[in-house]
């Protein structure tokens, strides 16, 4: 009896030495990349930032939607008789063979350019689906791509074959080939959004990864907000994306400016090509580079990289039961995010009364959310911050659902749902990004995120719903099935990025 006493205290001093130990071992100037080029420096700002204004491209194509088909009234100009001498407004009828369209943001929209109203009304959200769909592709793909080939070529690709297709789609006459291209738009903006926050996530150090994981987001709100300009300037939708197009082609020049992440290249056993980036990094931040090189030896060798040299792909996200829970529930919480932001983003529109200033004032109202999304971080742990936001979501559009619709009111709480929503965007790209290791990094978050894609394909159904009430009642109860599912995910908060899939 002594015996097994004893035992049991000697183990659990045992697990408690080892957990004060790996405690120990997990500071921040342990990382590699901190030694060698700091936690922080100008290399890293400029890389960052010049990464993150390519998600202007992604989100000025998934926002744009809300222009191209607003809420539009109509009535019947042409009868096939006179049965009804005054037709009523935005009603629809058999006989009618042309309709009139009351245009309050362009001469020609999509709606009434392609008559996307009674019959074929489904059509004008569909064209949303379709490139929400594209987006899940291009998550995939170029998670893929990012992971195999490395994060500075599929950053590259990506926006070249974004501005490709959105110059395309501005010339075409046809709804179905428009909305074909607006496909591969879709998965050009995928692979923008999938390997951004993971590229910027790598460069930084761990005591910095808070602030880099959602101020990465800022370009989201200021896409959202000068979508507003450039919708007012231009007179028809074809010449609103074509001047979205020139934009992105400035944009995508800076690209190729861009480095390789050294924790990808020392993670693919490129040693020597990891040192190069690492020493320019090293001097352009005003540090010592005489440590380079062992760094990246030693850190060649902890990781035993002969193990992870193989090739990877997403089979490798269902490895162990750990990543498979990972998989599953982060997939299961982005889809519940995707359709609350981007439906009620698109919902606001219908119930505010200036399409402009509402969603300029979204996206103005946006930026701010970033550094308190930061600040949240900081403070609580990651699955905390995702449960109250969701929690605050939900809370919100139960409100909504008590106010008159085309109030300022209803305007005041749909924005404040918006920013919840933008909050819970911004933590959980950090929250996922961090739950994967190195070599499947950029696959994981592509794939987990892609739910909030699907459920970006389902939100302009809901928030084009007839009762407007019935739409406020979905955004309020999906966060709380979303709550029930972030339990499953492990804590992150203060860990390392890791290096090496789990046995």
């Amino acid at each position: 009896m002594k015996y097994k006493i004893n035992y049991g205290i000697y183990t659990v001093q045992d697990k408690f030495t080892e957990k004060k130990k790996e405690k120990a071992v997990e500071t921040y100037d342990d990382d590699y990349l901190v030694k060698s080029i700091g936690a922080f420096g100008r290399w890293q700002g400029v890389a960052c930032a010049t990464a993150a204004v390519s998600r202007l491209i992604a989100m000025w194509n998934i926002h744009s939607i809300l222009f191209l088909t607003p809420s539009t009234d109509f009535v019947c100009q042409t009868m096939k008789d006179n049965k009804i001498a005054v037709p009523a407004n935005s009603t629809c009828y058999d006989s009618c063979t042309r309709y009139k369209y009351k245009e309050e943001v362009f001469e020609k929209t999509l709606i009434s350019q392609f008559d996307l109203i009674c019959g074929n009304g489904w059509m004008a959200s569909f064209t949303q689906t379709v490139l929400m769909f594209g987006v899940v592709i291009g998550l995939s793909v170029f998670g893929w791509i990012s992971d195999r080939f490395g994060r500075r070529i599929a950053l590259i690709i990506s926006p070249i074959l974004a501005v490709i297709f959105m110059v395309s789609s501005s010339f075409t006459s046809s709804f179905w080939i428009f909305t074909t291209l607006r496909f591969f738009v879709g998965v050009a903006s995928g692979g923008i959004m999938s390997i951004t926050s993971v590229y910027v996530l790598e460069l930084v150090g761990p005591q910095y990864r808070e602030l880099a994981g959602t101020l990465i987001l800022i370009p989201d709100a200021l896409a959202e907000a000068t979508l507003s300009v450039f919708a007012y300037l231009s007179p028809t939708w074809n010449i609103y994306i074509l001047a979205l197009s020139v934009a992105s082609i400035i944009i995508t020049f800076t690209q190729f400016f861009l480095p390789e992440t050294p924790r990808w290249l020392v993670a693919r056993r490129m040693a020597d090509k990891a040192v190069v980036v690492m020493t320019k990094a090293a001097k352009f931040n005003n540090r010592s580079t005489t440590d380079i090189q062992d760094n990246v030896t030693k850190i060649q060798q902890e990781l035993q990289l002969k193990t992870e040299s193989k090739a990877v792909n997403y089979l490798d996200l269902f490895k162990t039961r750990r990543l498979s829970i990972i998989t599953l529930s982060s997939f299961a919480a982005w889809f519940v995010t995707g359709v609350c932001y981007f439906g009620i983003n698109q919902y606001i529109t219908v119930l505010g009364p200036n399409i402009f200033i509402v969603v300029a004032a979204m996206g103005v109202l946006q930026i701010p959310m970033a550094p308190m999304a930061a600040v949240i971080t900081k403070v609580f742990k990651r699955k905390t911050a995702v449960i109250g936001t969701y929690v605050s979501i939900g809370v919100t559009m139960i409100i909504l659902v008590c106010v008159p619709k085309g109030s300022w009111v209803a305007s005041m709480f749909g924005v404040i749902g918006v920013c919840f929503a933008f909050i819970n965007f911004s933590i959980m790209y950090l929250y996922v990004t961090e739950l994967y290791p190195t070599p499947i990094r950029n696959m994981g978050f592509s794939l987990s995120s892609s739910g909030s894609k699907i459920g970006a394909m389902v939100a302009p159904f809901v928030a084009n719903m007839n009762s407007t009430w019935i739409a406020s009642v979905i955004f309020a109860v999906l966060p709380v099935m979303a709550v029930a599912i972030c339990t499953f995910l492990p804590e992150t908060k203060g860990s390392k990025l890791r290096d090496t899939v789990d046995e």
